[in-house]
């Protein structure tokens, strides 16, 4: 007998699953899919972990192969509008009868057991059996939270990769980057390689070390005649990136993204390895088709603009190191400063992504997006402008949508929505009238 009868009825059941249970690591979730016949055991697939740029480098290797004609599972997350964005085959987001049938199914199988799946470890289970149900022929995985203990590494990745290490989630992670570096470098895998993008380099060295022990061959991403993988940079602007690739058997001129910001150079080319890589394993790929990809590609939410008359640009930039990233990138590419509208969730360090973006601020905008609770208050990010000693005014508003109208009715500068996933959801909404899901509440990861 099915317990959830409408995808309404789920979500509400899901989203009262704890955050993280009663414990972080693989023990519950392997427990989970023993029950549902250990899918993770037959499912092709890359995984991708990082403190930033996971979800693009997911995003271009499951596009690049969609395009070459394979049939691609892509897990990632957060969803910006609707819980099935997080569960897609060839791009196509699961179908919420299907998700249903899963969800029964699963439920039906732990419902007696001593088994109590968090949203996350849940969501994992459906993806896989819903992949494996597809006949996919490669499923590109992003990490919820860190690697070595996260859901996804029960899978066996034929390639792994890690996108960039920086302080994040340190009250799960680590208080060091070398702690979180050694989380991370939990998804390489013995007889296997893992690409690693750009970062410092005592990331690096515990990376490696720990490629060594498990048997894993490193390759490193960077624009240095030393690193393995070599990018170099063309052209960055409001238009595309543009940029040289150097790697194992492939050798690019001019490649060029749509993807903004000087971040993604280091992920396409991680992106790009991965390929190189799967193609070293026997999967077939044209050069016709990674052009065609990166320069086609769009992952909402990420420096996306949404209004060029009256610009409006949006970023789920949620720390103080995107916070950097995007401020550099447009900077350089604007004579203007902006109206920032922002609202950060609570868990984050919002002094240091105010301060991190202030330097292309001539005014912002506290606002609160409304999931969850999780959002600062308004009058606690004035207040952060204040103890930082910045002298720039600032308007308090009480949700998203009404702060993206007023600073589009009363300012000429340029506008930037950005500080939080959730944020830029609400944003995107109003501004082009996505449809979210039924309840108006996501899941912190």
């Amino acid at each position: 007998m099915a317990v959830f009868k409408s995808y309404p009825a789920f979500l509400n059941w899901l989203y009262n699953l704890k955050r993280f249970g009663m414990s972080y690591g693989v023990d519950n979730i392997k427990g989970l899919l023993k029950l549902i016949g250990n899918p993770q055991e037959r499912i092709n697939c890359v995984l991708i972990t990082g403190s930033g740029g996971k979800g693009s480098v997911t995003y271009l290797v499951s596009k690049i192969l969609e395009n070459e004609g394979y049939k691609v599972g892509r897990f990632w997350k957060p969803h910006l509008h609707r819980y099935t964005e997080r569960i897609c085959v060839n791009s196509k987001e699961i179908e919420k009868e299907r998700l249903l049938d899963l969800a029964n199914y699963v439920y039906s199988k732990m419902e007696n057991s001593d088994y109590h799946p968090t949203f996350f470890e849940f969501t994992t289970a459906l993806s896989m059996l819903y992949f494996l149900e597809e006949n996919c022929d490669m499923c590109v995985y992003e990490v919820g939270i860190g690697g070595r203990y996260d859901a996804t590494n029960v899978l066996n990745p034929c390639i792994s990769a890690i996108t960039a290490v920086y302080l994040e989630h340190t009250n799960i992670l680590g208080n060091t980057v070398e702690q979180i570096a050694w989380n991370k470098a939990g998804i390489a895998r013995k007889d296997a390689y893992l690409v690693l993008g750009e970062t410092s380099e005592n990331a690096a060295k515990v990376v490696h070390e720990e490629c060594e022990k498990v048997g894993s061959t490193l390759l490193r991403v960077g624009s240095d005649r030393g690193f393995d993988i070599r990018y170099e940079k063309i052209k960055s602007d409001l238009s595309s990136n543009v940029f040289n690739y150097h790697g194992l058997i492939y050798d690019f001129e001019g490649l060029e993204t749509s993807l903004l910001g000087y971040h993604q150079f280091s992920n396409c080319s991680v992106a790009i390895a991965m390929i190189e890589l799967l193609d070293m394993l026997g999967y077939d790929f044209r050069e016709k088709i990674i052009r065609r990809t990166l320069s086609e590609a769009k992952i909402n939410g990420r420096l996306e603009i949404v209004k060029r008359n009256n610009m409006i640009i949006l970023d789920c930039a949620k720390d103080p190191f995107a916070m950097k990233a995007i401020c550099e990138f447009l900077k350089d590419n604007f004579n203007q400063e902006f109206v920032v509208i922002l609202s950060i969730s609570s868990d984050k360090d919002c002094k240091s992504m105010i301060r991190n973006i202030s330097d292309i601020a001539n005014t912002f905008i506290f606002t609160e997006h409304k999931v969850m609770n999780r959002a600062f208050k308004k009058e606690q990010l004035a207040m952060a402008l204040k103890e930082l000693n910045l002298k720039i005014p600032y308007y308090l508003i009480d949700d998203v949508k009404e702060a993206v109208k007023f600073a589009d009715m009363n300012f000429n500068s340029p506008i930037l929505v950005t500080g939080s996933v959730f944020t830029v959801a609400e944003a995107r909404e109003f501004l082009l009238n996505e449809m979210p899901d039924e309840l108006s509440v996501s899941d912190p990861l």
